[in-house]
């Protein structure tokens, strides 16, 4: 099998679970696997009517395309067209009127092709970090590419929630299409819907997921984002995908270069990981030795000591607001 994959979800504190996620190998080859997240709009009835609609239409899709034979995109595409005449078709006769988001995946030999419309997202981390991520299809998305906003002003925007494209309305989809080609060993994508995404920054998300199993992380991502939501989280839906490294590969690289020895994650390296990062990115800082005080971290004591030092050194280089934020986080890792 060339790729790796999980999936989860979470009602979060929602009455209902409207998000859907599937991450499926296609049933002739195991080299194709195909993820799809759809969230059920809640400002519209039928929220999950809408999200289930998604998936009964994209998987029976993917088990007809024909590897070598199909074009990747244009299977996406009719999909996603599909599942947005499908939703539209859930609501007659039962007064409703379902909407819902939807990106989908497919990862092949080659290549990995993705689609979206709304506000679910595909991630792509590489080595670790972070590397692009789908581009909403929201009022406070473009405010963003305007740069009238900045990311982190995106999601306490109180225009956040509205989207200007999803399934199953009058108007036909805005559809949006990515690809990798040649995805190397450790190359990952993340779909997810706002309720996991919208508590993260980018690169957190990259190191968390970056030395994890797949289920791991994806529980640990669901179990983060519901500490942060303080008892209003919205449906969490996630899936991953990952192409592995070849066995062995790690470990010869190891020793051939020095690498320090695999860690196994807990929640103090995490913690460790997101102090040495944010304090190595920080414009006009030299945050080095700070860096390496938290790589000498043994304990969680210790860990804690350095957070409440880094705080006080940043607030004069972030403000007292940011650095306030850094250590909040910092703590909720290690927790």
């Amino acid at each position: 099998m060339i790729y790796e994959y999980a999936s989860a979800e979470n009602v979060g504190d929602r009455k209902e679970q409207q998000d859907r996620v599937a991450v499926v190998a296609h049933p002739a080859s195991e080299n194709f696997v195909f993820a799809v997240v759809a969230d059920g709009m809640g400002g519209h009835t039928g929220g999950a009517l809408a999200s289930q609609a998604v998936v009964d239409a994209v998987l029976p899709a993917f088990s007809k395309f024909r590897p070598g034979k199909d074009v990747p995109k244009d299977t996406l595409r009719s999909m996603i067209m599909a599942a947005h005449e499908k939703v539209a078709a859930a609501g007659q006769g039962y007064q409703r009127d379902p909407r819902s988001t939807a990106v989908v995946a497919m990862a092949g030999p080659e290549r990995l092709v993705w689609a979206h419309c709304g506000d679910s997202r595909l991630y792509l981390f590489r080595d670790g970090k972070f590397e692009k991520r789908t581009d909403d299809h929201s009022l406070v998305e473009i405010l963003f590419q305007q740069g009238k906003i900045t990311e982190a002003e995106m999601l306490t925007h109180p225009e956040r929630s509205r989207l200007f494209s999803s399934l199953g309305g009058d108007d036909p989809p805005a559809i949006v299409f990515g690809s990798l080609e040649d995805p190397e060993p450790s190359d990952t994508i993340m779909l997810a819907s706002d309720g996991l995404w919208t508590y993260f920054e980018p690169f957190e998300m990259a190191q968390l997921i970056s030395y994890r199993t797949l289920p791991d992380a994806c529980d640990r991502l669901i179990a983060l984002a519901r500490k942060r939501a303080l008892g209003n989280g919205d449906n969490i839906s996630i899936a991953l995908v990952r192409k592995p490294q070849p066995p062995g590969k790690r470990s010869l690289l190891g020793a051939l270069f020095g690498t320090k020895t695999a860690v196994l994650p807990s929640p103090l390296e995490d913690a460790r990981r997101y102090v040495q990062y944010v304090v190595t990115h920080i414009e006009g800082f030299d945050g080095d030795i700070l860096s390496d005080q938290a790589e000498q971290c043994t304990s969680a004591e210790e860990m804690v000591s350095l957070i409440s030092g880094c705080e006080a050194a940043l607030a004069g280089r972030m403000g007292s607001e940011q650095s306030e934020l850094f250590a909040r986080r910092a703590y909720e890792l290690l927790a």
